[in-house]
């Protein structure tokens, strides 16, 4: 089985996240994707967000139905920080060694891999899709997978993405100026948020 495993704030989740997620899936032929909100984030400051659990909500309503892409609260009831290699490593012993977990990362984060916690052991262990979004140079993208490949043996995958034509910080901005988020989130999250007085 091969599993991608895509993290994020989700503050909210968005139309973005969820064709992301089934791009990935079917181009890269994973058997699902699971989604997984972080818990406390070790590189972030103090975030204006909601409440982990509202974010996890969100995302479960947003995939509802959705053949192929799942969420997790495996952070999410994780006391303290969350790291990456801990929470695949609690995912490998879930699903099995034979399973194949893909980590999604996006071109920044490839760029900061080496900053991460255990990152020698991240990479030795498990397997990394980036996706590319248009203007971000393939010269130096491709640089830095082989400085990983050779120094760490690692296993990185690369796929082409669309340019993402909303954000979470554009959503919560809108909802703070009553603004019209049709087409920008999931219905159901937007009545969650409505209903939960988030981001006001």
């Amino acid at each position: 089985m091969k599993i991608g495993i895509l993290g994020g704030s989700f503050s909210p989740v968005h139309n973005g996240h969820i064709f992301l997620a089934g791009y990935i899936r079917e181009n890269c032929r994973l058997d699902k994707v699971i989604m997984i909100p972080n818990g406390i984030h070790p590189f972030a400051e103090k975030q204006n967000m909601p409440d982990a659990v509202h974010r996890l909500r969100m995302l479960e309503l947003a995939v509802e139905g959705i053949e192929g892409i799942e969420v997790s609260d495996i952070e999410v009831r994780s006391p303290g920080v969350s790291y990456t290699y801990i929470t695949l490593c609690r995912l490998r012993e879930t699903f099995g060694k034979d399973c194949t977990l893909y980590f999604i990362i996006g071109t920044d984060e490839l760029l900061e891999l080496e900053r991460w916690y255990e990152a020698g052991r991240l990479l030795k262990e498990f397997s990394f899709i980036v996706g590319i979004r248009p203007g971000y140079s393939m010269e130096t993208v491709g640089e830095k997978i082989n400085e990983l490949k050779n120094r760490f043996g690692a296993d990185i995958r690369i796929i082409n993405l669309p340019a993402p034509d909303v954000s979470s910080t554009e959503i919560r901005e809108a909802v703070g100026k009553n603004g019209d988020l049709t087409g920008l989130i999931p219905e159901r999250v937007n009545e969650y948020i409505k209903a939960n007085g988030l981001y006001k």
